[in-house]
């Protein structure tokens, strides 16, 4: 289980970086472990360059490394959403471009502009407040802010998603980077308002 673990936030990470969705060594990438871990990415570390030996397991109950590395400064956040959310087993927190320029606008992100929006995004994308990133007050704010959403934009820093599995994570993360582009280049054509109400309800209820 651990070693298939490695693997997939390995191969997960070379995605994200070759479709623009993380660059230099931002980001970080989870995934629930077995028991009560948790299993990151190291820090200072390029997403697309991961080696599976140098992963950190995380005991979710005390925060202490099981074994050696030093996880990624935002540990703490990750923790969080795996302690208050039993059905998130996979956390994606990347810059994309046109998340966190939205985010550093301080604009909601609208999954309600396509259908497809809605299916993978649900109807809400919360705007997370500010707070220091690699700190308890961001885990704090974070956990305050996320109810059950499956993608959030942090104010002025960057986008996490978080799924069932590491796939679903990531397709929501992509997802959000495509409405957020959608969003951005309707400005230019005078913007656009969302579906009507009746067809985000039928949406929705597929």
């Amino acid at each position: 289980m651990i070693e298939s673990s490695r693997r997939e936030i390995v191969e997960h990470g070379k995605l994200l970086y070759q479709k623009g969705l993380t660059v230099g060594t931002a980001g970080n990438i989870s995934l629930r472990g077995e028991g009560r871990t948790m299993l990151i990415t190291p820090t200072n570390t390029c997403k697309g360059m991961l080696e599976e030996g140098r992963l950190v397991l995380i005991d979710l109950e005390d925060g202490k490394v099981l074994g050696e590395g030093r996880p990624s400064i935002e540990t703490p956040f990750h923790m969080a959403l795996y302690r208050a959310r039993p059905e998130v087993n996979a956390v994606i927190h990347t810059h994309p471009v046109y998340c966190t320029a939205l985010a550093v606008k301080g604009i909601n992100i609208q999954p309600g502009l396509t259908p497809e929006g809605l299916l993978v995004l649900g109807r809400d994308v919360p705007m997370v407040p500010y707070a220091t990133p690699g700190t308890d007050d961001l885990a704090k704010v974070l956990s305050e802010t996320s109810g059950n959403a499956t993608a959030f934009l942090l104010e002025k820093h960057g986008a996490i998603s978080v799924g069932k599995d590491m796939a679903e994570a990531f397709h929501r993360m992509e997802t959000l980077e495509f409405m957020a582009q959608l969003q951005f280049n309707l400005y230019a054509l005078g913007g656009a308002g969302p579906l009507p109400e009746d067809e985000v309800c039928r949406v929705l209820k597929k």
